[in-house]
């Protein structure tokens, strides 16, 4: 029986060749009958993967069929079509509530799952999560508004690969916004604007993790919320609440739970770091929408079907709990962002804005199970902490933004996100602004970068630049666009607008700085 070692090879090959067949579960090596007897489970569930002597997941086209035959069955199940996949495939929202229809008065919960095509467990659990709402756990819905995006990665689901058709990593592309699975997900948050996100994943079992410590991953689920520079501190207490109610839930029910980590995939790098702290997953990207932005993953990578109904459960677990959170909330989780909002808007003009930011440095024991006996072992590691963030770079906040009137693709962009952009007309041109304009004291190029290594991204390098700014005093043209920041979303505009942070629209040829194409606004103007 093939076990860990011949995982860990499949692994450097997939790295080789990064365009995966579709899953066959022949080629997948056995997990060892040691290690796979911790992981096991009484839960049956109903839904296409689980069917009598199914040995593969469930294609894109069964989840479209389970979840259209709910709707069919439940008047307060709807579903919208919020973009289409690169390949063609609709992206489908599945909007439960009550049955006066979706209520913004209520707290709204959005789910959502594959963005890595390759990690199916958390597309099937949200298909567990959609029939228990609409039948066992229906009341429910009178107190909450649930969205659902099952399958958000269609076409790489096919083909069982990470990334999207294009080779772009759709959870390094929430601020960018360069292709239509990142879009609709987009569209989806900007409509409906919901107080909490989370996002299912499955992570590497073992392959990286054999080769550098000898050992598999010990827990069932690994959770993380949103840490990234310029979070609103409201966010931050409140998320902090959710992530201990997922957490209580799941090892209530036996299942090990630990902070998200990973690491790159060199058997000589011994690093392990939490999750990214730069503006490109949706659970950052969510928090700085003002919204509880969770990350949750459960073992899978690697494993082929092995403990797949376990898997599933512990997404299944997890969201439950936090759906029962935000329904008790209610009107207070609506509050809190609200209030973040507008804390955030009252600070334009004033203090410092974070540009870069990085992990801390650490030293931590991780749990993990012994790859040869399956017996638990404690391994110190270096450890990037992301609870506790590094500013790197920072600078005074601007009011705004002034933006060409030819930076058309940036400006689009920005109104995808949700932020309110102003066209200047005439009259509006007629003062002097106060400004500063960007001057790049230095220009390289790389890839962006994670905290698992380079991104895989099918783009061409990056601009990695580091400026200065100065004052001037700028007549805008009628056209132009103006950016305020007194506005809810200002940390999304300050991660897209400063250009010198690996994910800004100028550092990925979105929009030009040169020629004072972008300029800060350093005074209110009279519009």
């Amino acid at each position: 029986m093939k076990v860990y070692g011949s995982i860990f090879a499949a692994a450097l090959l997939a790295v080789c060749h990064p365009v995966f067949a579709q899953f066959d579960p022949t080629k997948v090596a056995a997990e060892p009958d040691f290690i796979s007897r911790q992981f096991t489970t009484t839960s049956n569930f109903s839904t296409p993967a689980f069917a009598a002597g199914r040995e593969n997941f469930t294609s894109y086209a069964e989840a479209v069929n389970f979840i259209n035959a709910l709707t069919q069955r439940h008047s307060n199940a709807k579903i919208e079509a919020v973009g289409k996949s690169q390949q063609g495939r609709t992206l489908s929202l599945l909007v439960l509530s009550s049955a006066r229809g979706f209520n913004a008065s209520l707290p709204t919960v959005m789910l959502m799952a594959q963005q890595h095509g390759n990690e199916p467990a958390g597309g099937e659990a949200t298909l567990v999560l959609a029939k228990n709402l609409l039948e066992e756990r229906a009341q429910i819905l009178d107190r909450v508004n649930v969205l659902i995006m099952s399958n958000t990665n269609p076409d790489a689901t096919e083909l069982f690969k990470r990334e999207t058709i294009n080779g772009i990593d759709i959870n390094r592309d929430h601020l960018l916004l360069r292709i239509p699975e990142s879009q609709a997900i987009a569209a989806a948050l900007h409509k409906y604007n919901p107080q909490l996100v989370l996002d299912l994943h499955e992570f590497t079992v073992a392959g990286r993790w054999v080769a550098k410590f000898g050992a598999v991953m010990h827990s069932d689920a690994l959770m993380q919320a949103a840490t990234v520079g310029n979070l609103s501190p409201t966010v931050q207490s409140v998320q902090s609440r959710y992530l201990s109610t997922a957490r209580q839930a799941l090892e209530a029910k036996g299942h090990r739970v630990d902070d998200y980590h990973t690491s790159s995939a060199s058997a000589k790098d011994l690093t392990v770091s939490m999750g990214g702290v730069n503006v490109d997953t949706v659970r950052n990207v969510g928090g700085l929408r003002n919204a509880v932005s969770l990350l949750l993953e459960t073992r899978g990578v690697g494993i082929g079907k092995a403990n797949f109904a376990r898997r599933v459960e512990s997404h299944v677990i997890a969201a439950t709990a936090i759906i029962e959170a935000a329904a008790k909330d209610g009107q207070n989780l609506i509050q809190m962002q609200e209030a973040a909002g507008r804390t955030t808007s009252n600070l334009a003009c004033s203090g410092n804005i974070s540009i870069i930011v990085k992990h801390t440095p650490e030293r931590r024991a991780l749990n993990f199970l012994d790859a040869k006996t399956g017996e638990a072992r404690a391994i110190d590691v270096d450890w990037r902490s992301a609870h506790k963030l590094r500013i790197e770079r920072e600078r005074t906040r601007p009011c705004g933004y002034l933006v060409a009137a030819d930076q058309a693709i940036a400006i689009q962009r920005l109104r995808d996100l949700g932020v309110q952009v102003k066209a200047l007309a005439a009259n509006d041109v007629t003062q002097t602004w106060d400004t500063e304009t960007y001057v790049i004291a230095n220009e390289d190029s790389g890839s962006r970068q994670d905290a698992r290594g380079a991104i895989s991204d099918a783009q061409s390098e990056v601009r990695l630049l580091k400026v200065s700014t100065k004052v001037i005093q700028l007549s805008p043209k009628a056209g132009t666009f103006y950016v305020p920041l007194n506005q809810p979303l200002t940390a999304l505009i300050v991660a897209a607008l400063e250009p010198d942070s690996q994910n800004s629209f100028v550092a990925n040829r979105l929009m030009s700085l040169e020629d004072s194409k972008l300029v800060r606004v350093m005074k209110s103007p009279k519009l």
